[in-house]
C-alpha cells in the first residue's frame, strides 16, 4: 500500500498537493487562504492543475469571504456562555433527546479542542466528538451541531438524504449554521481558560 504524500504544487493559486488512496479531486481552503488539493495517488499534476483552474472563481469567492470575516471578526476574546461543567450537562442533555428522536445511539461522546470544526463523527464506530471551543457559541448552535453529528449516524456523507434528516430535526438548521459561520473564528484564536 502506498502512503499518502504531500507535493507543493507551482500554480496562481498556490498550495498543497495531498495524495492519497481515494477517487476524487477536493480542494480546501485553509483559514490563512491556502489551498490543499486532495488528489489520487495516480492522477498527473497536469489533471491537477486543470481542475484548479476550473475552479478559480470558487476559489476566489471563497477566500474574499475568508477575508472579510476576518475583517469583521471581533478582536476581543471572547466570553464563555457556559462553563465547561454547564456545556457537559447541555450536550448529555441534548445527546439524550436527539438520539431517541432521531433513533440513533453513539458509542462514545468526548471533547477535543479542534481548530477547523464544530464536531466530528466516525460513523463506523459510532463515536462523536464536540469542540471544546462550543462553550462560546449560543445552546442552538450546540444543539445544531450534536443534531448534525448524530445524523451522521445514519447517514455517512452529506448527502441529500442526510441534509434532508437535519431539516426534518431542525426546520431552521440553516440559520444555526450562518450563527456557527459567524463565529468561526473562535476556532482560530488562542483562547486561555482561567
Amino acid at each position: 500500500m502506498k502512503k499518502a504524500s504531500k507535493q507543493r504544487i507551482d500554480y496562481v493559486h498556490s498550495g498543497v498537493i495531498v495524495r492519497s488512496q481515494r477517487k476524487t479531486l477536493a480542494i480546501c481552503i485553509k483559514p490563512d487562504g491556502t489551498l490543499e488539493i486532495r488528489a489520487p495517488l495516480n492522477l498527473s499534476a497536469a489533471a491537477v492543475e486543470q481542475f484548479v483552474a476550473s475552479k478559480s472563481n470558487w476559489i476566489e469567492l471563497k477566500r474574499a469571504q475568508i477575508a472579510e470575516r476576518q475583517l469583521a471578526a471581533p478582536r476581543e476574546t471572547p466570553l464563555p456562555l457556559f462553563s465547561p461543567g454547564e456545556l457537559e450537562c447541555a450536550a448529555c442533555e441534548l445527546i439524550k433527546l436527539w438520539e431517541m428522536r432521531l433513533g440513533v445511539a453513539a458509542s462514545f461522546v468526548g471533547w477535543r479542542a479542534m481548530t477547523s470544526r464544530w464536531g466530528s463523527c466516525t460513523p463506523r464506530t459510532r463515536r462523536i466528538r464536540l469542540n471544546t471551543a462550543l462553550e462560546y457559541c449560543p445552546r442552538e448552535c450546540l444543539e445544531y451541531v450534536i443534531v448534525h453529528e448524530l445524523a451522521h449516524l445514519r447517514e455517512a456523507n452529506h448527502s441529500m438524504r442526510f441534509w434532508a434528516a437535519v431539516a426534518e430535526a431542525l426546520p431552521d438548521y440553516k440559520a444555526r449554521q450562518a450563527k456557527l459561520s459567524d463565529l468561526q473564528w473562535i476556532l482560530r484564536r488562542p483562547i486561555s481558560s482561567q
